[in-house]
C-alpha cells in the first residue's frame, strides 16, 4: 500500500508512561504561550506559517517573525490596560494573523474567546456580551463592520484590530495589526511582557469557545492551559512529524478541532500553511501537498462522488480500468495483502489520483465532525490515502486521534491512552481524562447537567467500544451510532438516527444536501439540495430543458431521477428507515439563513418549522 508511514517503525502508546510524561511536558512548558514562545527559538531557522496575500503571492512567516508579532499583540493589550484574565476575540477567517493574534492574547494572560467568521452582528454581540470581550481582532472589512457596530452601544467592548492593511477603520479605537507589529506593540518595557508570560499558570483560562449552538444560545466551554495542552501533547503520537511535514488549515480557526491540531502541529515544528476557503480546497491541496490535515466527511464525499462521476463520463478503456484497479484496491486493503496486482493499479490509477488531488506526502489526514460512510472510507484507504475518522467534542476534546496504519472504517479511533471511556446503561459514550473542559462560562446549571454525579462527562452520543490488540498495544475505537437529541421518533414510536440516512447520500456527486425528517410523522421523508451544476449538465447531456433550479426541481423526469438515485443509495436501510418522499430545493442552505450552524451542522428544528408547509404536504 502507498503510505508515508509505511517504513516507520511502529509506535505502540503502551510503551510510554502518559502520565508521567505529561506531568514533566506541563512542568516544562506551563502555559501554551510560554511553549509557543520556546518553539520559536527551538525552531528559529524554520518557517512557522505559509500563505497566499492579497496579490495572491505565496508568503511565509518565521518562527521568530511570529515570536515578534505575539510579543506585539501581548504588549498592545498590556499598554492599553487589559488585566490578566480579561477577554479578546479573534473574528476572522483562517489566516496566520489568527494565530499571531490568538497567541499574543494568550502571552498576556488574557482569554482568547473565538468569533466564527461567518456569524451575524448578532451573533458575534451575543458573544462579546456574554464573555465580557474587551477587543475584538478582525480579519476583513464585513467582520470589521460588524465590529464598529457594536462597539458603538457596547459597555464592553472597548478597542477593534483589523488584521487586513485594505480593511479601511474609522476612529480612535481601532489600530491595525501591521501598526502594532511594526511599533512592537507600544511603550511596555520587556520586563513587564516577561513578567506577564513567566506568571502564567498551568490552570490560567486559555480560551472559551462557544459551541455552535443548534438548539438554543451557544453555550462557552472553558479551558484552561491544562485542558488544552492535553490534547496537545498527544502530537507525541507522531515522532516522524517535524519542521520538513506541513499541515494544511481550511476548517476553522474558531472552532476547537482545527485550532488545537494545528498548535498542536506547531508544537513539533510542524508548518502550518491556510486555505482561508473551503471552496479552493483542491487549488489549495495541490500547492501545498500536506503531511496532515483535519478535515469533514463532506469534503470527501464530494471528493469521492467527483472521481467516480468523472471516471464514468471519461467511459471506455479508462472507466473498466479504473474499475479493476478499484476492485483490487479494495480488496488488497481488507485483506492487508497488497501483491503485483495492486501494484499496477497503483502505478496506473491510484498515483496519478493522488498527484491530482495533492495528497501524496499524506501522513494522515483527521475526518471528524459527522457520520462518514465506510464504503467512502474504504475506497480512500485503497488508493493510498490515509483517512481516519476521529472523534471529540467542543467540551472534550480530543478523544479519539489516528495514527499511521490502524484506520478503521466505520469506526472513530484510536482512543486516546489518557481517557477512559464507558458506555452508559442508555447507551450514551461517557469519558473521563484531562482534556475535559472545566465547565460552561457563566451557567452552572448547564455545567451540572452535562456531567454524571461520579464525575463522568456526558457526550449525548449513543455509540459502542471496540478493542483491537496490534504489535502488543491495546487499541479502542468507538462507534457513534447515535445522536441523542436528533434521533428521529416516528409516530409509531421508531427510533431512527437521520445521520445513518444522510451518510448514505454523503457520497452521491448529484446531491448537494440532504436533510432526514420524520420527527412525529407517519414516515421518513426528506429535503434535498440537487447539485446544480452536475444536474444541468445531466439535462444538457439528455435533452431536458434547464431554465433555472426553480423551474427544474418542478420537472417530474427530474424528481424521477433523484427517486432512483436516493432508492440505490439507502437500499441497504430497513423498510421503516426508508424515505418514502422528498422535495428539491432550489438552494442550498446555510447559516446566512439560520439553517446551519457555523460548523455546518444542522439547525434540524428550525429546519422543520421553516419548511413546514413544504414537509407536511409529503404526509397528506
Amino acid at each position: 500500500m502507498y503510505n508515508t508511514t509505511k517504513n516507520l517503525p511502529p509506535w505502540r502508546d503502551c510503551d510510554k508512561n502518559w502520565e508521567a510524561d505529561f506531568a514533566e511536558y506541563m512542568a516544562e512548558n506551563k502555559t501554551l504561550a510560554n511553549m509557543m514562545l520556546k518553539k520559536a527559538l527551538i525552531y528559529k531557522e524554520e518557517t512557522a506559517l505559509t500563505q497566499k496575500n492579497k496579490k495572491g503571492q505565496w508568503e511565509t512567516i518565521s518562527w521568530p517573525e511570529f515570536a515578534a508579532g505575539i510579543k506585539a499583540v501581548s504588549k498592545f493589550l498590556i499598554a492599553n490596560g487589559l488585566k490578566e484574565g480579561e477577554m479578546c476575540s479573534v473574528f476572522s477567517g483562517n489566516c496566520a494573523e489568527w494565530a499571531v493574534a490568538d497567541m499574543g492574547i494568550l502571552a498576556a494572560r488574557t482569554v482568547s474567546v473565538p468569533i466564527y467568521a461567518t456569524n451575524s452582528r448578532e451573533e458575534a454581540e451575543y458573544i462579546i456580551n456574554d464573555a465580557e470581550v474587551k477587543v475584538i481582532f478582525t480579519g476583513d472589512q464585513e467582520q470589521y463592520d460588524k465590529a464598529l457596530m457594536i462597539i458603538a452601544g457596547n459597555r464592553f467592548l472597548k478597542y477593534i484590530v483589523a488584521m487586513d492593511d485594505s480593511i479601511k477603520i474609522s476612529g480612535d479605537k481601532s489600530f491595525y495589526l501591521s501598526g502594532i507589529i511594526k511599533d512592537g506593540g507600544g511603550n511596555v518595557p520587556d520586563t513587564d511582557f516577561e513578567a506577564r508570560v513567566s506568571s502564567g499558570s498551568p490552570d490560567d483560562i486559555v480560551t472559551i469557545i462557544y459551541t455552535s449552538g443548534t438548539t438554543g444560545n451557544p453555550k462557552g466551554a472553558v479551558h484552561t492551559n491544562r485542558t488544552f495542552m492535553s490534547g496537545m501533547f498527544h502530537a507525541l503520537r507522531y515522532p516522524e512529524a517535524g519542521p520538513h511535514c506541513l499541515s494544511m488549515s481550511f476548517l476553522p480557526l474558531s472552532h476547537i478541532f482545527e485550532r488545537l491540531w494545528s498548535y498542536g502541529c506547531m508544537s513539533v515544528g510542524v508548518r502550518i500553511g491556510y486555505c482561508p476557503n473551503p471552496l479552493e480546497f483542491v487549488d489549495y491541496m495541490g500547492v501545498l501537498k500536506p503531511h496532515f490535515m483535519t478535515s469533514v466527511p463532506r469534503i470527501w464525499d464530494k471528493v469521492y462522488g467527483a472521481i467516480h462521476e468523472g471516471m464514468k463520463n471519461a467511459g471506455g478503456l479508462k472507466y473498466k480500468l479504473f474499475e479493476w484497479a478499484k476492485g483490487v484496491g479494495l480488496e488488497s486493503y481488507r485483506k492487508q495483502s497488497y501483491g503485483i496486482k495492486y501494484r499496477i493499479a497503483d502505478k496506473i490509477i491510484f498515483s496519478k489520483i493522488r498527484a491530482k488531488l495533492g495528497t501524496e506526502n499524506c501522513n494522515i489526514y483527521h475526518v471528524g465532525g459527522s457520520a462518514f460512510a465506510p464504503e467512502v472510507n474504504d475506497f480512500f484507504q485503497a488508493i493510498g490515502i490515509n483517512l481516519f475518522m476521529g472523534y471529540g467534542l467542543t467540551e472534550f476534546f480530543p478523544v479519539c486521534v489516528g495514527f499511521r496504519d490502524n484506520a478503521k472504517p466505520g469506526y472513530c479511533g484510536c482512543l486516546l491512552p489518557t481517557i477512559e471511556a464507558r458506555i452508559a446503561e442508555e447507551g450514551e459514550v461517557q469519558l473521563k481524562g484531562g482534556m475535559s473542559m472545566t465547565g460552561y462560562y457563566k451557567n452552572p446549571e448547564a455545567t451540572k447537567a452535562i456531567f454524571t454525579q461520579d464525575g463522568w462527562f456526558k457526550t449525548q452520543d449513543v455509540g459502542e467500544l471496540y478493542h483491537v490488540d496490534k504489535n502488543g498495544d491495546r487499541l479502542t475505537y468507538i462507534k457513534i451510532t447515535d445522536r441523542i437529541k436528533e434521533l428521529i421518533i416516528t409516530s409509531g414510536g421508531k427510533n431512527i438516527s437521520p445521520q445513518q440516512i444522510e451518510s448514505l447520500m454523503g457520497n452521491e456527486a448529484y446531491i448537494s444536501q440532504f436533510i432526514a425528517i420524520g420527527e412525529g410523522r407517519k414516515f421518513i421523508s426528506a429535503l434535498v439540495v440537487p447539485n446544480f451544476i452536475l444536474l444541468e449538465d445531466y439535462c444538457r447531456k439528455n435533452n431536458i430543458e434547464y431554465i433555472s433550479p426553480e423551474q427544474i426541481i418542478t420537472n417530474p423526469e427530474i424528481y424521477k431521477f433523484y427517486e432512483n438515485l436516493i432508492d440505490v443509495k439507502t437500499k441497504s436501510l430497513g423498510q421503516v428507515e426508508k424515505v418514502k418522499k422528498f422535495v428539491l430545493l432550489p438552494k442550498e442552505l446555510s447559516q446566512e439563513a439560520g439553517e446551519m450552524t457555523p460548523t455546518l451542522k444542522l439547525k434540524r428544528k428550525f429546519i422543520d418549522k421553516k419548511y413546514k408547509d413544504l414537509i407536511d404536504k409529503l404526509y397528506q
